[in-house]
């Protein structure tokens, strides 16, 4: 079947309840299929900073600002398809993401090596940016 990805960032609303929500948000992406579509490929909370080594393994006290996350669609299925699938997304519903801000980008990955990540956003035994398993986010 051919496909289209897409790359999104969606910012939050203010002071959005993402910690709260998160669990409805990580239990919808875990039930998408890897062979239907849509799909998430891959996603991850941005910040205004980088957590601090006291605050690293604590996302409570993490600046989060949104979210970056790319998704994979059948093909001629455009950004309106985009659009309803960030409305419908707990986090959408749930306020955290102001998905009428949404930036939409058309996308084709060239590399993954991407681990699957616990609910908890922490790896499952998966390398980080830093290679000490702590940086995980998503």
């Amino acid at each position: 079947m051919a496909t289209e990805q897409y790359f999104i960032i969606v910012p939050d609303h203010p002071s959005a309840p993402r910690l709260e929500v998160r669990p409805k948000h990580f239990t919808k992406i875990s039930q998408e299929s890897p062979t239907s579509l849509p799909r998430c490929l891959f996603g991850g909370a941005y910040l205004s900073s980088q957590p601090t080594p006291e605050t690293n393994s604590t996302p409570e006290k993490w600046p989060f600002v949104g979210s970056s996350l790319a998704l994979e669609l059948p093909a001629g299925s455009g950004e309106e398809a985009v659009k309803e699938w960030l409305k419908n997304d707990p986090y959408s519903t749930g306020g955290v993401w102001d998905w009428e801000n949404a930036r939409i980008f058309r996308f084709k990955a060239g590399v993954s090596n991407v681990k699957e990540l616990s609910a908890g956003g922490a790896a499952a035994s998966a390398p980080t940016a830093s290679g000490d398993g702590k940086d995980q986010e998503a």
